[in-house]
């Protein structure tokens, strides 16, 4: 989630967040920036923005999109928009604070002619959209280059120079070349993607501002909760719950093999090879089924620790489609990027831990709809 304090809401505390976003009487307001590639602000364009929907879907290749309307024409394919809201509490005293709910890249809209004043319906997709495209030829990352490095040397040269990188294996060095063939699939994002996943980083993200982040996997259930959902009549916000399951095929073993490993290097379990099994947790375990369900994962990955890294990733998803939730609250403009969320409902029994998959939040203040899945 967005961190509850920022500069963009000076003077507003953490608990303070909470109480204004749990009051029963809030009013939102929407608003929308134009922006230049570095994040800086162009003009406030709020008089000539409709509003709309602001949507995320965190385990898609572009995890950001927007639904929006604007009065105002723009250089179409080009400009960089961020919506935000403002909620506040009516009355003296009453707690206000905008949100920034992240830069999209705007597509060519749709208008109806002769219709006055114009309103232009268009769609936009977050920072992650400039490196989508095919790199055109074949790329190679030299032996001895940093992971990491390389990964900033691709963001910079693709107009990028908003980015955090988590540096904690920045002293991680290739140990051969590594090379993308010249073909459609071979994109800028799956090139830093790849680069990313071989030292157990998860997938680059676009934050709530525009900002590019790169950082280590860590599993959901060692990530602490950020945001308690209950039932309590003085605080929900919840409103519609559904609780569904499908594991029919969920696989309970697990075996990653280094798919990189040097030439005539054979893999075994600790050096090259790293199994997993799920004896007997939840409803997908060995136990539970009566049988062995294997998944073979190859995987390319610097090292044994980024091997099992990388394929806790992939163990971690399969292993949250036990249980899932499609849930409508109120709104809460804190959600963002795999967000963990814990859920008291007597409906469901004890409390959930649960991760976000995806969001939609409509920027009228109306209501929020959610997809959590059990970590």
């Amino acid at each position: 989630m967005q961190p509850r304090t920022d500069p963009i809401r000076p003077g507003i505390t953490a608990p303070q967040v909470f109480d204004l976003l749990t009051a029963s009487n809030i009013q939102v307001s929407a608003g929308c920036e134009l922006l230049d590639r570095s994040l800086n602000v162009l003009a406030d364009i709020s008089d000539g923005f409709l509003g709309g929907t602001v949507k995320r879907a965190n385990t898609a290749t572009i995890h950001g999109s927007c639904d929006v309307s604007l009065e105002q024409e723009l250089d179409w394919g080009t400009a960089i928009i961020r919506p935000y809201v403002t909620v506040s509490v009516p009355g003296p005293g009453g707690l206000s604070a905008r949100f920034n709910e992240g830069a999209y890249f705007t597509s060519t809209p749709s208008y109806v002619a002769d219709a006055r004043p114009r309103q232009f319906d268009l769609q936009g997709y977050d920072q992650l959209e400039a490196l989508t495209s095919p790199v055109g030829d074949s790329y190679v990352v030299g032996t001895g280059a940093s992971y990491l490095g390389a990964v900033a040397s691709i963001l910079t040269a693709q107009g990028f120079t908003q980015f955090v990188i988590d540096q904690s294996r920045a002293g991680t060095l290739l140990s051969q070349p590594r090379s993308w063939p010249l073909d459609q699939n071979t994109t800028w994002l799956k090139v830093v993607n790849d680069l990313l996943a071989a030292v157990g980083y998860r997938g680059l993200w676009a934050d709530w501002d525009g900002r590019l982040r790169a950082e280590p996997y860590a599993p959901p259930s060692a990530r602490a909760s950020e945001w308690f959902y209950d039932t309590d009549i003085s605080t929900t916000i919840l409103l519609d719950r559904t609780r569904y399951q499908d594991y029919f095929n969920a696989p309970n073993r697990w075996v990653a093999v280094r798919s990189n490993l040097a030439s005539g290097q054979i893999p075994v379990e600790g050096d090259g090879v790293f199994t997993y099994v799920n004896q007997n947790a939840g409803t997908t375990s060995v136990a539970a089924r009566g049988r062995v369900i294997t998944k073979v994962l190859p995987v390319e990955a610097a090292d044994q620790d980024a091997l099992i890294t990388t394929a806790n990733i992939t163990i971690d998803a399969d292993l949250r489609i036990d249980q899932q939730f499609a849930v409508t609250t109120g709104p809460n403009p804190l959600h963002w990027h795999f967000d963990r969320v814990t859920l008291a409902d007597p409906e469901f029994g004890a409390a959930v831990e649960l991760q976000e998959t995806a969001w939609s939040l409509p920027l009228d203040g109306s209501a929020m709809a959610h997809v959590w899945s059990s970590v």
